[in-house]
């Protein structure tokens, strides 16, 4: 790797540079950079186009940003590994004038060791990986957070191994993270995911927080789905991000030891420090958002609310699946029923606030999760934690329900969807339910002869290698260069 020799100004980095307070004044803000980036400012808010799909969609913002990426390729995750190795064997210089690095050690733990070393070194790393993957590096993960380093983890999620191997779709490895000090992101779409890289980086950078973040996005259905991208310029990345926070950063002359055996005395402040860097984290994440949003018109949000606050009957829900359930919602409304979608795009720390005004209205709440019992329902307990816990300054008291869908990339249809707002609509809603399949406490799926989908779809069916992907992913890119929003979609099987 090559890092750019810079004089560091460590004064100005802490004070202004890497000043998260400074964020909250969004208006400010872009004037201060409007001054910074002079002929190059209106460069900023110009997005060129993109047919592709999610991996491609992280690879073109990471390598234009990052100092290097370290990791070690797993499905679905692994174009992005492909992407960031082909970058580097290209020479490829960031915007910062960085030639980026791409380091693959011999597993996924030796990657967040490596990434662990070269971040405590200065610069801006990332990661990226996915189901066992993350479960393989999570104990070094602690360290990383522990640690206090800002680095950011690109992940497509996908089921963990249970009792046979599984390469599809879930949420299981989002949620085992959950412990490990990590901010987490749960974008809805590829081009969600592209906003969502740099912002991350954006605000774990600010001295306030110095914590490291996921990023992920959908696994199969997002990952390799080819979508309309709106591509960040690289004026907009130099000038929101800057060069790399290196507020910490040793040398020769200023030698230091790290992670040594700590005694009784020191390892509860220093865990307490973190804890309350966590604590602060959204709103330094809200900020970032207003500052991006104010360059760029977007409208990001820690949690989006689709009628929620104002609704009778709310569901709530991660990631993609939301884009099926808001056609449902518009359905249902258009029938007079009060209804609307919660979705943490900031899936930790807990968003109490916004979720306890999206469901202050509410008669009944659904939570609709990707993963099993076994997994513990974390946006459950999140939605019950906002209902009635005192941090919120008020109580309330909703019929709270919770569902399975997707595991393994299972369908989730809008019949499903309609199934899920029936049981909302019952008497007696049923508590605990899943649906996609048969069996047991699963909701029959509901259709409605009046409803009318959006969209035109095409279906290609094929046996074998017969380039079936190849040949959809083509069309897909000649109606999108017609202006048309396309959305490829492809099941796979061994």
């Amino acid at each position: 790797m090559v890092l750019k020799r810079r004089e560091v100004d460590f004064k100005r980095d802490f004070e202004v540079n890497f000043n998260g307070s400074r964020l909250f004044d969004d208006k400010r803000y872009v004037e201060d950079i409007k001054t910074l980036a002079g002929d190059e400012f209106p460069l900023m808010e110009k997005q060129e186009k993109l047919i592709g799909d999610g991996n491609s969609a992280a690879v073109n913002v990471l390598k234009r940003i990052v100092t290097g990426l370290v990791g070690y390729p797993i499905t679905p995750s692994t174009p992005i590994a492909e992407g960031m190795a082909k970058a580097y064997a290209d020479g490829f210089v960031n915007v910062f004038g960085e030639r980026i690095f791409y380091f693959q050690p011999e597993s996924e733990l030796g990657a967040m060791a490596f990434l662990e070393g070269a971040a405590s070194q200065g610069g801006r790393y990332a990661d990226n990986t996915s189901s066992q993957g993350l479960t393989y590096k999570y104990k070094n993960m602690y360290s990383v957070a522990g640690k206090r380093l800002p680095v950011v983890m690109t992940m497509q999620t996908r089921e963990l191994n249970k009792g046979g191997l599984s390469i599809h779709n879930g949420h299981a490895d989002l949620y085992a993270a959950r412990g490990a000090g990590w901010l987490q992101f749960m974008s809805a779409d590829n081009q969600e995911l592209h906003y969502l890289i740099p912002l991350a980086f954006k605000a774990i950078e600010q001295r306030q927080v110095m914590l490291p973040a996921i990023v992920a996005g959908e696994g199969f259905q997002k990952s390799h789905s080819i979508e309309n991208i709106n591509m960040l310029s690289d004026a907009f990345l130099k000038y929101f991000l800057g060069e790399p926070n290196r507020l910490f950063q040793p040398d020769f002359d200023h030698p230091v030891l790290m992670g040594t055996f700590t005694d009784i005395g020191v390892t509860m402040p220093t865990q307490m420090k973190q804890d309350l860097a966590i604590l602060n984290a959204k709103k330094y994440v809200k900020a970032a958002m207003g500052v991006m949003n104010a360059l760029l018109g977007t409208s990001l949000d820690v949690v989006e609310d689709y009628y929620a606050a104002e609704s009778e009957y709310v569901i709530v829900c991660l990631g993609a699946a939301a884009g099926t359930l808001k056609e449902a919602v518009d359905y249902y409304r258009s029938k007079g029923v009060s209804i609307g979608l919660l979705r943490p795009v900031l899936f930790y720390p807990v968003c109490t606030e916004e979720l306890a005004r999206g469901i202050q209205n509410a008669k009944v709440v659904t939570v609709m999760e990707k993963t099993a019992l076994a997994n513990e329902r974390y946006l459950l307990r999140d939605v019950k934690h906002a209902a009635y816990n005192e941090r919120t300054g008020k109580s309330f008291s909703p019929v709270i329900t919770s569902g399975i869908y997707g595991l393994g990339s299972q369908d989730f249809s809008i019949e499903d969807c309609f199934a899920v707002i029936e049981n909302m609509l019952a008497q007696q809603p049923r508590g605990v339910f899943g649906v996609g399949i048969k069996g047991p406490a699963i909701l029959p799926r509901v259709a409605h002869q009046d409803y009318r989908e959006k969209e035109v779809g095409i279906t290609f069916i094929g046996v074998g290698a017969e380039g079936v992907k190849t040949a959809q992913e083509t069309l897909a890119k000649i109606i999108a260069k017609a202006g048309k929003y396309v959305q490829t979609s492809a099941k796979y099987g061994a």
